[in-house]
């Protein structure tokens, strides 16, 4: 069981590391957590928003599965594997776009709105948030330069 967990543990990195879609879904749901967490949104919206979330990330992870089996099963071009590969794009497509909608009926709410006035009006709260997007962008882009096989 150990090594189960230890292998599901190694998966994620993986596709965080060769990932580059898997790192945006990952620093978004960072964000949407901050930011629940400062309007105060309750235990049953928090979980659904946890279920967005995993929701997307396990799509990512299972579309990136299915184009590194493609690619090992056909590593010339094929239309029918271009078709499975977009079908999976696809499905992390739709998750991502529900997960939105779903955050959005959540979040946006008066609270927020304080939130981001009272971040704007407080100059360290705003420098670290700026911070955290560039670490973010760093994360996004530059820190994992090693590419999966």
């Amino acid at each position: 069981m150990l090594h189960s967990f230890r292998d599901a543990f190694r998966g994620i990195g993986y596709g965080i590391k060769s990932e580059r879609n898997m790192r945006i879904h990952v620093l978004a749901c960072g964000y949407v957590l901050l930011f629940a967490l400062q309007t105060g949104v309750s235990r049953v919206e928090l979980a659904l928003l946890l279920l967005a979330m995993g929701a997307v990330t396990a799509a990512e992870a299972l579309n990136t599965a299915v184009e590194k089996l493609s690619d090992f099963v056909k590593p010339s071009r094929d239309k029918r594997i271009g078709w499975i590969k977009d079908v999976a794009a696809g499905g992390v497509l739709l998750s991502a776009l529900f997960a939105a909608l779903a955050g959005g009926v959540i979040l946006l709410r008066p609270e927020l709105w304080q939130v981001l006035v009272e971040m704007v009006k407080t100059p360290w709260k705003l420098s670290l948030f700026v911070a955290s997007l560039g670490a973010g962008m760093l994360f996004v882009f530059v820190v994992p330069l090693k590419r999966g096989k």
